[in-house]
C-alpha cells in the first residue's frame, strides 16, 4: 500500500473513532447531568415518604404525587436521549421528518423566531444522512446553550447531488480568531469539521460578536462509504 494512502486512511480512522469517543462522552455527560442527578433526588424523596408514611400520610401520598411527576420527566428525558442517539424519524421518515422533529424540540417554549425551508432530500446512503443530522443537531445545540438568540434560519437545499444546508442566528456571537482555540472544543466544532471532512463536504463558520453566527456546509450525496 502507498504510504501517503496509509496515512490517509490511518487519519480517517482516527477521525472517525474521535467522533464515535466524543458522542459516547456527549451521552454520558448528559445522563449524568440529568437523568442520574434527578433518580438520586427521587431517592432522597421517596425515603421521606418512608418516614412520613405512618406519622403524616396525607404528606406522604403529596410527596409521591411529586415523585410520580418527576419520574415522567425523567423518562421523558431518557426518551429523548435514546432518540439522540438514533432519531426513530430518521429511520421511518427520512431526513427531513427528523429536522423537523429536531427544531419543535429545540423550540418547544417557543424562543426563536424561526425561517425553516427543508428540502426533501434524497439520498442512499443512510450514513451520510445521520452523519449530515448530527452536524445540524451540534449547530442547534450551540445556539440554545451559548446563543443567547431569539432568530434562526435554517435552509436544507438538494441541489443535484449536493446538499447545501444554511443555519444562522442573531446571537451573541463569538471571534472567528477564537475558531483554532479552546473554545472549538468547547462548541464541538472540531468534531463537526471532522464529520463533514469524512463525507468529502466542506464547512465554513462566520461569526462577530454581537452580530450572530452563519454557518454554510455543503456535502456531495454521491459519496461512497
Amino acid at each position: 500500500m502507498d504510504l501517503n494512502n496509509y496515512d490517509n486512511l490511518n487519519n480517517k480512522n482516527l477521525a472517525v473513532l474521535n467522533i464515535q469517543e466524543e458522542d459516547r462522552q456527549r451521552i454520558a455527560r448528559d445522563l449524568h447531568d440529568t437523568s442520574l442527578q434527578n433518580l438520586a433526588h427521587l431517592v432522597h424523596k421517596i425515603e421521606l415518604c418512608s418516614m412520613y408514611i405512618d406519622d403524616d400520610p396525607v404528606k406522604a401520598k403529596l410527596e409521591l404525587a411529586v415523585v410520580k411527576k418527576n419520574l415522567k420527566s425523567i423518562i421523558d428525558e431518557i426518551r429523548n436521549t435514546i432518540y439522540d442517539i438514533r432519531p426513530m424519524a430518521f429511520d421511518d421518515l427520512g431526513l427531513k421528518a427528523a429536522f423537523e422533529r429536531l427544531i419543535t424540540v429545540i423550540n418547544e417554549n417557543k424562543t426563536y423566531d424561526m425561517d425553516i425551508d427543508i428540502d426533501d432530500v434524497s439520498c442512499e446512503n443512510n450514513l451520510v444522512m445521520i452523519t449530515v443530522y448530527r452536524v445540524v443537531q451540534e449547530c442547534f445545540v450551540n445556539i440554545n446553550k451559548h446563543a443567547e438568540a431569539d432568530k434562526i434560519l435554517f435552509h436544507c437545499k438538494q441541489n443535484n447531488d449536493i446538499l447545501i444546508i444554511d443555519i444562522q442566528d442573531n446571537g451573541k456571537g463569538f471571534a472567528c480568531e477564537g475558531l483554532n482555540s479552546i473554545k472549538e472544543k468547547h462548541f464541538g466544532i472540531s468534531i463537526m469539521k471532522e464529520r463533514i471532512n469524512l463525507l468529502g463536504g466542506k464547512i465554513s463558520i462566520y461569526s462577530e460578536i454581537d452580530c450572530g453566527t452563519n454557518v454554510h456546509i455543503e456535502i456531495p450525496l454521491n459519496l461512497n462509504l
